[in-house]
C-alpha cells in the first residue's frame, strides 16, 4: 500500500506545476515539495519527542512548523508562487535555526542544523539574495555564540565548538556559493545555446523569415486572430533567373525580396518562407481593402528596387494572392483560397495582386 501511496502523493503535487520549458522553476517546486515534505516528517516526530520530555517551548514550536510546511505545500499547489512558498520555507528556518542556537536543542547540537542552509538557500533565492542572506545569518550566529561569552544564550558551549560551528559554516558558505555561481553561469549558457537552437529551428538561414516549422509554432496567433488576411506570394520566372545567373544569383534574389517583406509589414504580422520562392504573410486585423493595399504597395516596391548581383542589376517581380482569415473559416482553406488567388495572378500574366 506503501508503495502505492508515495507515487501518487507526488503525481498530485506534481500536476499542474510541471512545465518542460522551464526546468529551473519546475526544479525549484519539486525541492520545496520534497524538503517540506522531509522537514515536516522530522519536525513532527521531534516536536512530539520534545513534548515527551517536557521540553514545551521547543516541542510546540516544532509541531506547529511541521503545519506550517503542510499549509505552505497546499499554498504553492493552489497557486504556484512557488517564490512565496520558498521565502516561508526558507525564513521559517532561519528562525528556528536561530532558536536552535540560542536554546541547544537536543544534547546541544542545535548549531549543527545550521549547516543545511547554505545549499538550499542559496538554489532557492539563488546566488545574490541567497549569500546576503546567509552572510547575515552567519554574522548573527557569531554574535549570539560569541557576545560577552554566549551572554545571550540560554545553554553553553565549548569554545572550540563554537569556533568550529562557525568555521565549518563558512567552509559549506564557500563551497555552496562556488556551486551555485557555476551552475548559475552554465544555465545562462544553456538558456543562451537552447534560445539560439529555437531560434534557428524556427527560422530561414537565409533569409531569417520563420520556416515552416516556425509558422507551426506561431499558428495560434493565427488562429486567435478575430480577423486578417493571407498573402501568398511567389517570385515571377525564378527558374530563369537560376539558370541565367547561377543559385547564387537566386539566393540573392530571395533574401532581397524577405529584406523587403520583413521592411513592409508590422511587428504584429507574420512573415513565413513557405518553400522555394514562395512566402507567407499573415496580416492581423486588416480587412482585405487594406491588406490589398499593403500587397500592392510590397508587389510595387520589389518591382522598382534592382537587386545588385555582381555587376547586374536584376529586376523582378512578384506574383500575390489574397484570402480572408476570420474564426468561421479554418485556416487551411483559408490558405488553399490565398494560394489559388496567387496562381490566378501567374495565369493573368504575373507581377500582379488577386483578391477575393
Amino acid at each position: 500500500m506503501l508503495k502505492n501511496t508515495i507515487p501518487t502523493i507526488f503525481d498530485y503535487l506534481k500536476d499542474g506545476f510541471y512545465s518542460p520549458y522551464n526546468y529551473e522553476m519546475t526544479l525549484k517546486i519539486y525541492l520545496i515539495y520534497m524538503f517540506s515534505s522531509i522537514t515536516l516528517i522530522v519536525f513532527l516526530v521531534m516536536g512530539i519527542q520534545c513534548l515527551l520530555d517536557t521540553n514545551t517551548i521547543l516541542g510546540t514550536i516544532l509541531v506547529c512548523g511541521s503545519g506550517l510546511f503542510i499549509l505552505n505545500m497546499w499554498y504553492l499547489k493552489k497557486t504556484d508562487d512557488y517564490k512565496t512558498s520558498a521565502f516561508i520555507m526558507a525564513y521559517f528556518l532561519f528562525i528556528l535555526l536561530l532558536y536552535l542556537v540560542i536554546f541547544g536543542g537536543v544534547s546541544h547540537t542545535g548549531p549543527l542544523w545550521s549547516f543545511v542552509l547554505p545549499p538550499i538557500v542559496l538554489f532557492i533565492h539563488g546566488l545574490k539574495r541567497g549569500l546576503v542572506e546567509l552572510i547575515v545569518y552567519m554574522l548573527l550566529i557569531s554574535l549570539l555564540l560569541f557576545i560577552k561569552d554566549g551572554f545571550f544564550l540560554e545553554t553553553s558551549y565549548e569554545y572550540t565548538f563554537k569556533v568550529r560551528v562557525i568555521l565549518i559554516f563558512s567552509i559549506i558558505l564557500f563551497l555552496s556559493s562556488l556551486y551555485q555561481y557555476t551552475r548559475e553561469i552554465s544555465m545562462k549558457r544553456m538558456h543562451k545555446m537552447q534560445t539560439e537552437l529555437e531560434f534557428f529551428l524556427k527560422r530561414d538561414p537565409l533569409t531569417g523569415l520563420f520556416n515552416r516549422r516556425g509558422y507551426d509554432y506561431n499558428i495560434k496567433q493565427i488562429e486567435d486572430a478575430s480577423y486578417g488576411a493571407i498573402l501568398m506570394c511567389d517570385i515571377d520566372y525564378f527558374k530563369n533567373i537560376n539558370d541565367t545567373y547561377g543559385h547564387t544569383a537566386g539566393d540573392a534574389v530571395i533574401k532581397a525580396v524577405a529584406d523587403i517583406i520583413r521592411e513592409s509589414i508590422r511587428d504584429e504580422d507574420l512573415s513565413v518562407r513557405w518553400g522555394g520562392e514562395e512566402f507567407f504573410i499573415f496580416l492581423s486585423r486588416v480587412t482585405v481593402d487594406e491588406a490589398y493595399i499593403i500587397a500592392e504597395k510590397l508587389r510595387t516596391k520589389i518591382e522598382e528596387i534592382p537587386i545588385v548581383y555582381h555587376d547586374d542589376n536584376m529586376y523582378i517581380t512578384i506574383s500575390i494572392g489574397i484570402s480572408v482569415v476570420k474564426k468561421d473559416i479554418p485556416l487551411a482553406e483559408a490558405i488553399k483560397h490565398a494560394d489559388s488567388a496567387m496562381y490566378l495572378s501567374k495565369s493573368r500574366g504575373r507581377n500582379q495582386t488577386t483578391r477575393p
